[in-house]
């Protein structure tokens, strides 16, 4: 993973190299940007929560 990428903070855990929207229908935050990230250790400074199993 590089030091750029984006992440979604909806509970899908999903990451991209490139700028854009979540893609997946089930996520909280589905069709919403993408937030900008550069860590370097695949945390993400814990802004990705995953989601809770009902």
């Amino acid at each position: 993973m590089g030091d750029k990428h984006y992440i979604c903070t909806g509970g899908c855990l999903g990451v991209s190299d490139k700028p854009g929207v979540c893609q997946a229908p089930d996520c909280p935050k589905h069709e919403h940007p993408l937030e900008l990230c550069n860590c370097k250790d695949g945390k993400h400074y814990n802004r990705q929560n995953k989601k809770s199993a009902n």
